[in-house]
């Protein structure tokens, strides 16, 4: 009796204990409980369309911290993740962050507001989602135990620095297992991959961004991680011996502003640049840069302040002036923003009327500006916008930099091994002569694919004879190289068969017409799906008559079904064509793809038109623009632009060289024509809709400070604008920076040694510090591509330079492959030259690689680049051609 009763009290003080750990609270502070709880409930009433799909996984059996956290996810995620996944995949997410915050140590003392931002949360940034945090729990939890929270957060990035490293790539971001998949990817899809990996071990992790560099044409994203009680920053994939240390150090000094996107309603200390229902926009430059804080008044006309005008902080960058920050003037008129000493074009505007002003942010306290006064310059105008100037860089104590390196060397070396696994050129060939299929066509697909290959090749064996087997490569050709990366041959199989058993190409104007416009999966930078055989049942027999007519009614039932909120989409990844149907709730870009995507369904070619992305159909002559108003039906009254180019010696490229913005409600928004797109690609006259232009010219000088042109004219109907496109001619300093004595020598591949001297070709010395793996050199490297020609036309001799602590290893083919021939390999033994370099420099702290000089046949050091300077190969080469 006293042993049954001792039982029954133990089960009694556990069933206690249990019920007390069930009812203790996720969301603590039960004022912010009850705003969450307030916010859910309008979200589940807000997605009623999806009721079954996202809220049956509340009846499930979920603890009270399971449930509150799945209420938090779910009032504040973004719409297109409301449309596209379901509640056990946000459930698995949940319960994966409770088993990491239980695996470690360090989770006790991770405070309730951390974890619930920058934890919990499952989305890093406009990626695609998976379940890559469960994958990496599995692998990471053995290989931290025992560990410090800090000394964790270093091993993890190592961890992901053996798996991942940078190759630029386009704008869509790959989940992060499909970066796994490939073992590299672009700055933002690193970082996403390595928030994803600290946050799956319990550490409170962000992807902080600078939108664009103010000294060069590109942007950059990296890491910050909390641990020990304060955030610290690293480059992701880029291990470092400690926290706080990357290459982009100096350059984020330089930064005009860093921001990252928190989860929710966020209430940190950090200054707020944007406050929304569902997440808050942080400001963390102070933590890199020297920084004013300024305020922008807007007034009308007669000096009164105007409330919620819209001001854009432009920075010159990619030749458009790119808004880093918009904000809203509250009722005194005022906005204000923290953001580094560069140059900004400031924009005020409201009911399309508009104001601009450059301000140089250093000189500045408040900036007034009436609205109404329109470009603050003559119509045609030079003007010149300076970066933040460049800093001595930090001293760093590279003591164990040398060991590091080794562990970097091991860990390229696993993530080539890994390669390995992938199919080659031997087996690609004898699977494509089984198939009877080009041979060559068919290993090129399949070293595109890189880790992804398998589900390229169950793709390409699902064709039942030849015909189909040569129209499993036509679709593979369509598709962009990053859908070869990380599509499933399902998704590839119901855009193929879906199509081609049903649309015959000699029914369309052209085979490319067919090809590009109805077979073509991809129609923006969507999460790509298998949505044709579902759109065909969903509206099955339901679209009849000619393609105008079909156009016609499909454009009514999305009139009629779906409900467009532009808000609640903010991470602007567009939602799936079938999200789309079954939310019934779509942000505007969201719903023009999925016309394109019903219309490709049904034969029908579409597309959303190159310039302004608006949904268009072709109608067997030309392409018909779509508006989804009912009373709007009429084609836009267009015009025409010819631009002239005044400069015979270089193709000017959109967006590196020149943009054109059309004004629309008071801000110039730029026409979104393809990436480095050639001035001689335009072949004819642009067709415009009728209103007011502003096109931009750019040059870019070697301090970053940027020489702009610009022009104001307007487009009328029917007739064609000619423009000059002038740009203007930078002067290059050619002054002595140093001398480097030329009988110094270097040891060469064949082991012997060189006289500096002897490296002379074309009176000039080239020589260039490469450090590979890390970003900048990869970047310099990348863009010898573009530059290949012209250093061959230049028959100079281009010297890459060895330092000791660089392997043999990190400088293989592949290293090169970009490069022209006219180049060689020198070791500089116990970087005499390198340190000589870097004390005729001035250099006192670390030197950012690349360094890159051009000597006289003297040693005159006439030119020196270090670092991270997108461009430079524009610089060297003029530099070559004018000076020496």
């Amino acid at each position: 009796m006293k042993r049954s009763l001792s039982i029954f009290l133990i089960l009694l003080l556990c069933w206690g204990c249990t019920k007390t750990n069930e009812q203790e609270h996720f969301l603590k502070d039960k004022t912010y409980r009850e705003k969450v709880i307030t916010r859910f409930n309008q979200r589940k009433e807000f997605a009623k369309n999806r009721s079954t799909q996202l809220f049956s996984v509340f009846d499930k059996d979920l603890n009270l911290q399971e449930k509150e956290a799945l209420q938090f996810i779910y009032a504040y995620m973004p719409l297109n993740d409301m449309a596209d996944y379901d509640g056990d995949f946000f459930l698995k997410q949940v319960r994966a962050s409770f088993d990491a915050r239980n695996s470690f140590d360090w989770g006790k003392t991770v405070p309730d507001e951390l974890f619930r931002h920058f934890v919990l949360p499952y989305r890093i940034n406009n990626e695609n989602m998976d379940s890559a945090r469960m994958v990496f729990l599995e692998e990471l939890k053995p290989r931290l135990q025992g560990m410090s929270m800090k000394d964790a957060a270093l091993e993890v990035n190592h961890w992901c620095h053996e798996k991942v490293n940078y190759t630029p790539s386009d704008m869509r971001t790959s989940g992060p297992l499909s970066t796994l998949r490939t073992s590299w990817g672009r700055c933002g899809e690193e970082s996403t991959f390595t928030v994803t990996a600290m946050r799956s071990v319990g550490i409170p992790a962000r992807q902080v961004y600078t939108p664009r560099w103010a000294h060069c044409d590109d942007n950059h994203a990296w890491v910050e991680v909390w641990t020990d009680g304060k955030w610290s920053y690293l480059g992701a994939c880029e291990p470092e011996t400690d926290l706080d240390m990357g290459w982009f150090t100096e350059p984020a000094r330089r930064a005009m502003l860093v921001h990252t996107k928190v989860f929710g309603n966020y209430q940190g200390k950090d200054e707020v640049v944007r406050r929304s229902d569902n997440f808050t926009e942080i400001n963390v430059v102070k933590n890199y840069a020297d920084v004013n804080k300024i305020y922008v008044k807007a007034v009308d006309q007669n000096s009164n302040p105007v409330k919620d005008a819209r001001i854009d902080f432009g920075l010159y960058n990619y030749a458009e002036f790119y808004p880093i920050v918009k904000k809203y003037t509250n009722d005194k008129g005022l906005v204000s923003l923290t953001t580094g000493l560069g140059d900004l074009l400031i924009t005020a505007s409201k009911n399309g009327a508009y104001t601009n002003k450059k301000v140089t942010v250093a000189n500045i306290d408040t900036l007034v500006m009436v609205i109404g006064e329109g470009f603050f310059a003559d119509a045609s105008a030079n003007i010149n916008f300076t970066p933040p100037i460049e800093k001595d860089p930090f001293s760093v104590d590279e003591s164990k930099k040398a060991e590091n390196q080794i562990r970097l060397d091991k860990e390229d070396q696993m993530r080539a091994d890994y390669r390995k696994t992938f199919i080659d050129s031997v087996a690609a060939y004898k699977f494509a002569e089984e198939k009877n299929i080009n041979p060559a066509q068919t290993w090129k697909l399949f070293k595109k694919s890189h880790g992804n290959w398998k589900e390229i090749k169950k793709f390409i064996e699902t064709a039942k004879n030849k015909d189909e087997a040569d129209q499993t490569l036509s679709i593979l050709e369509l598709v962009a190289e990053k859908d070869l990366r990380d599509t499933r041959s399902d998704i590839l199989e119901d855009h193929l068969y879906n199509t081609i058993n049903k649309f015959k190409p000699e029914d369309y104007a052209s085979k490319e017409i067919y090809l590009d416009y109805v077979l073509k999966p991809r129609i923006y930078f969507e999460w790509m799906i298998p949505y044709r055989a579902y759109l065909q049942n969903q509206f099955k027999d339901q679209f009849k008559g000619q393609n105008n007519e079909k156009v016609q009614q499909i454009k009514d039932w999305i009139i009629e079904n779906i409900t467009i909120n532009n808000k609640e989409n903010y991470y602007n990844l567009p939602i799936t064509p079938k999200g789309v149907n079954e939310l019934k709730i779509s942000n505007e870009l969201s719903r023009d793809i999925f016309f394109v995507a019903l219309c490709r369904s049904f034969g029908i070619p579409a597309r959303l038109e190159p310039a302004q992305k608006l949904p268009q159909y072709y109608n067997g002559e030309k392409w018909i623009t779509i508006f989804f108003t009912k009373q709007n039906t009429e084609q836009p009254i267009v015009g025409y632009l010819h631009l002239n180019n005044t400069q015979s010696e270089f193709d000017p490229k959109y967006y590196s060289h020149f943009t054109i913005g059309k004004l629309k409600d008071g801000v110039f928004k730029t026409l979104d024509y393809d990436w480095d797109k050639k001035l001689s690609d335009f072949k004819d006259p642009m067709t415009l809709e009728v209103g007011e232009y502003r096109l931009i010219t750019g040059k870019r000088g070697f301090d970053g400070t940027v020489y702009t042109h610009f022009e104001h004219f307007n487009i009328d109907k029917d007739k064609t604008e000619n423009v000059d496109l002038r740009f203007r001619d930078l002067k290059v300093d050619g002054k002595v920076l140093g001398h480097i004595k030329t009988s110094n020598t270097v040891i060469g591949k064949d082991g012997k040694e060189n006289k500096i001297s002897d490296l002379k070709k074309k009176n000039a010395i080239l020589m260039i510090w490469v450090e590979p793996g890390k970003e900048p050199t990869r970047h310099v490297m990348e863009e010898f591509k573009a530059a290949k020609q012209k250093y061959t036309n230049w028959n100079g001799h281009i010297a890459i330079m060895q330092n000791d602590e660089i392997t043999n290893q990190s400088l293989n083919n592949d290293f090169f492959v970009n490069m022209p021939a006219n180049y060689s390999v020198y070791k500089d033994k116990g970087n005499i030259i390198f340190n000589k370099a870097k004390s005729e420099l001035g250099i006192s702290g670390k030197v950012q690689k690349p360094l890159i000089l051009i000597l006289t046949p003297d040693g005159d050091i006439k030119f020196a680049s270090k670092g991270y300077k997108i461009g430079i190969h524009e610089h060297v080469l003029k530099f070559l051609d004018n000076e020496i």
